[in-house]
This record gives structure tokens, sequence and C-alpha cells, in this order.
């Protein structure tokens, strides 16, 4: 179940290898290859073929989660943040991925972001963007709405998937390179194959990680968990510890960075455009 942000590029590239033995692949021949079913991804594949896998116990099925915050930097610095790099191919990238910020003339700051995100209903964040869809979303692993069960034809999808995945990998752990090859290891892939990708770094790689305490606020902090909650329940993720340094005493005042962004949140919803990866 590839996630956005959660480092799907670098899974994809090595199941991409480890089936044609190509090491190279650019990002679109990736894309191509997942929507032409040449990758074992749920995303490739039609409706009728997706459930018939779910249901199977045969296929092992995992999904990688990373946590929610640091998943939301991420992809805030890739798709929002002004960058050295920009100019009109990039602009029509993030124009159409930076949740409720069409860009170019929009170029919000972190905390404006994060705000936009937590006025929005909670039934409307499984409409969002995928790179700022909540991760429990992804493959139908819960139900999003509280009236799925009523509206939906397919029982598998209406109770949720997560149930008939084999492994939950998450990414921000210390032991995920160790618990992936693991896994891989028990497809067939070998850790020779497997593990220099597993420390490719890429374009999409953004550092948020270490950028985190640079970024929030006690209240952005506390206004994204509000956000995500839903994937901290869902795969019982641990709260970071910067988390907890915040609201124990961190700097209430906003980043000197977002303080030269003074333009005004847009209102209303624009159309909500998902990732073509």
């Amino acid at each position: 179940c590839p996630i956005e942000k959660a480092g799907e590029t670098r899974l994809i590239r090595l199941l991409f290898h480890a089936a044609t033995g190509e090491a190279n692949a650019t990002f679109g021949h990736l894309v191509q290859a997942s929507d032409q079913n040449l990758l074992p991804s749920l995303s490739g594949l039609a409706h009728a073929a997706r459930l018939a896998v779910l249901a199977c116990a045969d296929f092992v099925k995992v999904v990688v989660v990373r946590d929610p915050l640091e998943r939301l930097l991420s992809a805030y610095l890739d798709l929002c943040e002004p960058r050295a790099d920009d100019g009109p191919a990039r602009d029509g990238h993030r124009e159409q991925h930076c949740e409720g910020f069409p860009l170019p003339r929009w170029r919000p700051s972190f905390d404006q972001l994060v705000d936009h995100l937590a006025a929005l209903p909670p039934h409307e964040r499984s409409d969002l963007n995928q790179h700022f869809l909540p991760q429990a979303y992804f493959c139908g692993l819960v139900a999003p709405r509280a009236d799925a069960a009523a509206s939906s034809d397919d029982l598998l999808f209406s109770h949720g998937t997560l149930p008939r995945f084999h492994h939950v990998v998450r990414l921000s752990a210390a032991t995920f390179a160790a618990d992936m090859l693991a896994v891989l290891a028990s497809v067939g892939v070998a850790e020779s194959t497997a593990h220099p990708f597993l420390q490719m770094r890429d374009g999409h790689d953004t550092g948020a990680a270490g950028r985190v305490r640079r970024y929030y606020t006690r209240e952005s902090a506390a206004a994204a968990r509000g956000v995500y909650s839903v994937d901290y329940l869902t795969f019982r993720l641990p709260e970071p510890a910067w988390l907890a340094d915040l609201a124990a005493g961190g700097s209430q005042r906003r980043r000197v960075e977002n303080q030269s962004a003074t333009m005004r949140r847009p209102t209303g919803r624009r159309q909500r455009q998902a990732s073509g990866g």
C-alpha cells in the first residue's frame, strides 16, 4: 500500500529493480509501471483485483507509515515552501499539490498551512490531496466516514482493510531498515539487493525529521496532532519526544522564517487534487 511522503519512492524503486533488474529508472517510469500493474502495488490494481488481493491471505500485504507530524512537514517543505529551484515547471507541480494554497499566487508559511488543515471539518480531511491525506485513509485501511458502512457496496472496504495487512512498518522508527529488510527477505528479496535502496536519498527527501523543532511551535504541533489523530490511533504510533518537549515548555512564538509570510490565507475550499503517483 504506497503512501505519499512515507518512503514510497524508495520502495517502488526497489520493487521495480527486483522485478526488472533496472536500478536507475526515472520517477516517471516508476509511476507508469505502477499504473500499468507492473509492480506489486495496490494503487495500480483495478477495484475488483484490489479486493481479490486484499481478501487472499497468500499475498503478503505491507504498509509503511510515518510519524504524521514529520510527514506533514515533509509535504510542506516539498510542495509549499519557496525554494531556490522554483520555476515554471515546479510552480505547476506545486499549484496542484500545495493543499489549500494554489501556487505561485499563495506562498503560505508552515503555520498558515497547519491553521488551514485544522480549520477543515473532520469529514473533509478524507478528501485532502494525497500528500496531506491521513495515512489511515489510504488503501481503505479505515473507513473515513461514519456513514461509510451504510453507503459502501464493498463490505471489505466499509469495515477497513487494515486487519488484512501482514506488516505495518514505521518509517520514523530507529529500527525501520532492519524491519523492512526482514519483511523483504520473507518474500525473497535479498538484503544485498534491498539495503542500498533503503539508504537512498532522492529529490523528494526534505530532511524533515531533523527540522521539526525549527518549524513547529507548541500551538501548531497541537493543532496538527488533532488533524492527524486518526493516524496515531489507527497505527498505535508513539508520539515523538520533541512533541512532549514542546508541550512542556517549548517556545510559543512563531518561527522567524514564518514572520515574513504575511499574506492572508485564502478562503473557501478549492477542488482537491490527488497525486498521480
